[in-house]
């Protein structure tokens, strides 16, 4: 990547700028998980938008490695990956039981079976800059899911509270 180097300051200078807002983004869910952890319970919070930001961050390590020398992109997504993962854990270790078998699904879904396709196809299907470009449109795809997946907890309260003004 030219953004690590003398002769790209800017794109350098953008590229930490956008680590450190990504890090912002990925510590933002902290008061959270501090609640969970002090009152022992999940509090009807929802899983789906750590499960799929873990998600997304692994997806855009993968796309890092076959690019090459994306050291910012790797740096983010895998502190993203390890911030997820354990909220993820704090998630499962106070969430009831009904919760807990949920989030192991789409985890085992999304991040194994979901991830493990992608992986397959990108490499047996594709090949050199055809294949970066098609992973870099997934992991945009999934990057805007990543902001899209916290309105599942909207469309719940909203559900429930219709459910409960009927």
């Amino acid at each position: 990547m030219g953004g690590l180097s003398v002769q790209h300051p800017w794109a350098f200078t953008f590229g930490l700028l956008g680590n450190v807002i990504s890090f912002m983004t990925y510590l933002a869910p902290l008061p959270t998980f501090y609640r969970i952890y002090k009152n022992k319970s999940t509090q009807g919070f929802q899983s789906v938008p750590y499960v799929v930001a873990l998600f997304s961050a692994m997806l855009w390590i993968y796309y890092a490695l076959l690019k090459s020398d994306e050291y910012l992109l790797i740096t983010i997504n895998s502190a993203g990956c390890v911030i997820e993962t354990i909220y993820i854990v704090l998630y499962l270790a106070y969430a009831h039981k009904q919760a807990r078998i949920f989030t192991a699904k789409i985890l085992l879904l999304l991040n194994v079976g979901v991830f493990g396709l992608i992986l397959l196809l990108t490499l047996l299907l594709t090949a050199g800059e055809r294949r970066i470009v098609m992973l870099g449109w997934v992991c945009v795809g999934f990057s805007v899911s990543v902001f899209v997946a916290p309105l599942s907890v909207i469309v719940s309260t909203l559900t429930l509270v219709c459910m409960h003004l009927s």
